[in-house]
């Protein structure tokens, strides 16, 4: 079973994205409380699995977390189900819609960050049912895509 490692959401440009108890998700905007909330409803929640930071720290760059941007950090990988999948996340239910592209406001951390994770920094979901998430809830796969 893979849980839900730690939340982030917050209205500043700058990472780390500041650490939440607790995310509440809605349909169509995302995460309340954070600066893309509302913003694109296919790029509301970005879900990154802990492989991302550990691609990182293999390239001898230690990261905090919520430096990769992330909403959701799990110990499950969405680069492995790829767009069309569906979570139950917490009493939220997300739909992978897109892999998120590296910036270079990842630079500040390390100039190699965005080149090490080109394609690996996590996916964007679209909330299909809001609802609340707490770290350690279970991120469960309902299917691994969609038609």
């Amino acid at each position: 079973m893979s849980l839900v490692i730690s939340l982030h959401a917050g209205q500043g440009s700058t990472l780390p994205k500041p650490a939440v108890a607790q995310a509440v998700l809605v349909v169509g905007k995302g995460v309340e409380g954070d600066r893309h909330f509302g913003k694109h409803p296919d790029r509301a929640v970005l879900i990154t699995g802990r492989a991302s930071y550990q691609l990182a720290e293999r390239a001898g760059i230690r990261l905090p977390l919520g430096a990769l941007g992330e909403n959701i950090l799990s110990d499950l990988d969405p680069h492995l189900l790829g767009p069309g999948a569906r979570l139950q996340v917490g009493t939220a239910l997300l739909e992978l819609t897109t892999v998120c592209t590296v910036c270079s406001s990842l630079s500040v951390f390390d100039l190699r960050l965005p080149r090490v994770l080109l394609g690996g920094r996590g996916l964007y979901a679209r909330v299909l049912q809001g609802g609340v998430v707490r770290v350690g809830d279970a991120v469960q796969v309902l299917s691994a895509q969609t038609a």
